[in-house]
């Protein structure tokens, strides 16, 4: 299967992986390619909606 516009090619990665490698402080999660940046942030958006509608119930549990 060759590169596509959604899966980077080997050489590309390659040298992603190099800088990661090569950084001072390197990230703990990183992505290839464009296509999860596009809809990355709507998933975390839902997720951060949801956290704040059951709050309540974390502090609950801190008996608060």
């Amino acid at each position: 299967m060759g590169a596509s516009a959604q899966m980077p090619g080997p050489e590309a990665v390659g040298g992603a992986i190099l800088q990661l490698v090569d950084a001072e402080e390197p990230p703990l999660r990183v992505f290839f390619g464009e296509e999860p940046s596009q809809w990355l942030p709507a998933v975390y958006q839902q997720r951060l909606e949801t956290w704040a509608e059951w709050a309540h119930v974390s502090k609950a549990a801190e008996g608060k």
